[in-house]
């Protein structure tokens, strides 16, 4: 059985259609508009002058035509008598000729007269090249034998002379040629104008359309003028107001969210320290009760209890750092400013190689307490990923207010930097680059970005590779708790 081989055609990349239409999806809509109609006028343009060069070079070939046939019957050989062949009535003729418009008479080198103004005339220099290209008909003759003495016949050409009737022409045209072209530049002008006008609230709806991506959702829309520019911008005004009732949503799940997170921290802390730390510290209190009792009588078992009490006091650290991740003690009573040099204090202590600053100015924070609570689960994050990755020699701490008593936080290091992908300047920027694609937000700075948009603060983060990261929240006034 033979095999037939079928071959599809592959869409073509190349030529002048995928040229075209390459240049056209990067045009936009009023360009393109106003290059169809400037196109379109130009065509009605070209063929208004086309029927003007027609009507001027119809006029010329009806004039050449008219003369033409008058000087073939007067010069009829049946039409001259017989006794005007002598040396009088066909050389005045021929005379008259020499003075008639649009002909001219060319006699023999003997003539002692030749016509003055050559034959035929030259063009008048007002009229230009293309224009007399365009109107010129084919040149028209006709030939005659003058009788002379002795009994002989010389030759004599009659042509046809279009000069002053292509003169006549231009004059005529040329009115009309500028007007043809001042109203089509008017007109395609007005057009132009028109459809720029008529089109430029498309480009602030486009611009109100960016700006609801980025996070703006009252965007300064112009006024309907049509009404499918109205149903547009209504489409657009509904589009913010069901992204703004979303973000409210969002921001009142994701707070209740957070809330519940903190309360089950504070309770899985209490449950930590209430029976796992009293188990342990019954543990050691049993141990140094073993340990005294019969740790001198027997040696080996006074080197194992005192080993079990390192065991408990390793157990204890470590759940009392935990207590510290979970609940940061004395933030309800001390406040903010002084749980987090608590804080930089103890990371002072578990990384000695790093030198840290701190700059407190303000204590507690006005609002609920919770707004506390996220600011310090903000700057707690920022120094687990300065100590962690970030291989920075100084980490500096500053909590103040400004003259609009907005609270600002900063944390700063002298590390290797974040890449671009995990730099932002707002919240809204930092969700659209927390998507799958390309290199996503950590949970770290994810849980700094949900608690700062709870807060309603900026927050935003500067870092270049090699030259440290700088993570800024600005939290506006709060009222009092």
């Amino acid at each position: 059985m033979s095999e037939v081989a079928v071959e599809t055609a592959a869409p073509a990349t190349s030529g002048p259609r995928w040229l075209l239409r390459a240049l056209l999806t990067r045009v936009d809509l009023k360009t393109r508009l106003s290059l169809f109609i400037g196109l379109l006028l130009g065509v009605v343009l070209l063929l208004a002058v086309y029927a003007v060069l027609g009507n001027s070079k119809r006029a010329v070939q009806g004039e050449i035509d008219a003369v033409m046939r008058l000087a073939t019957n007067l010069l009829d050989d049946q039409a001259i008598p017989a006794e005007a062949t002598d040396q009088n009535l066909l050389p005045v003729l021929l005379s008259v000729f020499d003075h008639t418009r649009h002909l001219c008479v060319e006699r023999g080198p003997a003539d002692a007269a030749p016509n003055p103004r050559g034959c035929p005339a030259a063009i008048d220099d007002s009229v230009p090249d293309w224009f007399i290209a365009q109107v010129t008909t084919a040149p028209r003759e006709l030939r005659i034998a003058l009788p002379a003495q002795g009994g002989e016949r010389r030759p004599v050409i009659v042509r046809s002379d279009p000069a002053d009737e292509i003169l006549e022409a231009w004059n005529e045209a040329r009115p009309l040629l500028l007007l043809i072209v001042a109203i089509g530049f008017l007109t395609n002008a007005i057009v132009v104008f028109s459809v720029w006008r008529a089109l430029k609230p498309i480009d602030l709806i486009r611009d109100a359309l960016s700006g609801i991506g980025r996070g703006e959702l009252h965007p300064g829309l112009p006024k309907a003028t049509t009404p499918e520019l109205k149903t547009i911008i209504d489409g657009v005004v509904e589009l913010g107001l069901n992204l703004e009732q979303a973000r409210s949503d969002n921001q009142r799940l994701l707070r209740h969210s957070l809330e519940v997170q903190e309360r089950e921290r504070r309770a899985i802390a209490r449950e930590l320290h209430d029976e796992i730390g009293q188990s342990l510290a019954a543990m050691d209190a049993e141990a140094a009760l073993l340990h005294q009792k019969v740790g001198s009588a027997i040696p080996e078992l006074s080197v194992r209890t005192q080993g079990i009490r390192a065991g408990i006091a390793t157990l204890y650290d470590g759940l009392h750092l935990l207590l510290a991740r979970l609940r940061p003690a004395g933030l309800d009573e001390f406040g903010l400013g002084p749980t987090l040099e608590s804080l930089v204090a103890d990371w002072s202590g578990r990384c000695p190689q790093i030198r840290f600053e701190v700059r407190i100015e303000i204590e507690r924070i006005a609002g609920e307490s919770l707004v506390q609570v996220y600011l310090y689960r903000i700057a707690q994050e920022a120094l687990i990923n300065a100590t962690r990755h970030a291989r920075a020699r100084r980490i500096s701490v500053m909590l103040c207010e400004d003259v609009n008593r907005a609270v600002h936080l900063r944390i700063s290091d002298d590390g290797c930097g974040l890449p671009a992908a995990l730099r932002f300047n707002d919240a809204a920027e930092a969700r659209r680059r927390a998507k799958p694609d390309g290199e996503r937000i950590g949970l770290g700075l994810l849980g700094m970005i949900e608690r700062a948009e709870t807060l309603g603060a900026s927050l935003a983060i500067d870092s270049l590779p090699g030259e440290g990261t700088t993570i800024s929240l600005r939290l506006p006034q709060q009222d009092e708790a």
